[in-house]
């Protein structure tokens, strides 16, 4: 059945551009190679590299620190890499989520058309590819007020060569100090969990997480300290290599 276009998240850094948002584009694509030899018929390619690109496009809504434009225009040619992520289907838990490994803002265009809004459109280039990973989180970004594991979500198979993890720490209340959340996998639902790594983090930002090995099929977060903040608001995604991506 098909899904709603307004079932979609657009996360730059530590914020949730969503709302600003009213386009959201995913464009993958593989070259093709020619090596077409002596005595074919016909042109023969293989498949060369991979190109990623997450374009957005929105709503100038006002400007200054945690605005749509600003943080757009702060991020343009940065040599300081940003983490975009496009989530889709959001009305399911364990939504698609493709996220940027590394980028930076490759353009950003006002279009202002009278009797109209200020509409922004952004482009951001996946630096060595995207992520293709599932959502972690519930339904609506989830607010954490004490410690204790999520639910988990089925992968769909076991994956043996590792992956990532990306928490997206939107805010913060209080003050937190090394606060942590464990990446987890288990056989089965209810089995036994393991950490497969842990995001540690004291401010807003996104925290990347590396797993190497055998990750299992059902994966979950585990927030295992508040670092003394009352609550934060957070993003979870889970990549495994052969599985997801």
């Amino acid at each position: 059945m098909a899904v709603a276009a307004k079932y979609t998240r657009f996360l730059l850094d530590e914020f949730d551009f969503s709302g600003d948002s009213n386009n959201l584009e995913l464009s993958i694509t593989v070259a093709p190679l020619k090596d077409t030899g002596f005595q074919e018929d016909a042109e023969t390619y293989v498949a060369g590299l991979t190109e990623s690109n997450i374009s957005q496009g929105g709503y100038y809504s006002g400007s200054g620190a945690g605005y749509l434009e600003h943080e757009l225009n702060t991020r343009l040619g940065t040599q300081t890499p940003a983490y975009v992520a496009a989530l889709f289907g959001t009305n399911i838990a364990a939504c698609p989520a493709y996220v940027t490994a590394q980028t930076w803002g490759q353009q950003m265009n006002f279009d202002m058309p009278l009797e109209n809004l200020i509409q922004i459109k952004s482009a951001w280039p996946a630096s060595g590819g995207l992520i293709r990973g599932l959502r972690l989180t519930s339904v609506t970004t989830q607010t954490i007020t004490t410690t204790g594991a999520l639910a988990s979500v089925d992968l769909g198979a076991q994956g043996t060569a590792g992956g990532v993890g990306f928490v997206f720490v939107q805010s913060i209340s209080g003050s937190a100090t090394n606060a942590t959340i464990d990446f987890e996998s288990s056989a089965t639902s209810g089995g036994v969990y393991v950490s497969e790594g842990t995001a540690t983090f004291s401010a807003v930002g996104v925290q990347v997480v590396t797993f190497s090995g055998t990750v299992d099929q059902w994966v979950r977060l585990n927030v295992t300290s508040m670092g003394g903040a009352t609550n934060f608001v957070i993003v979870g995604i889970a990549g495994i290599s052969g599985v997801t991506y």
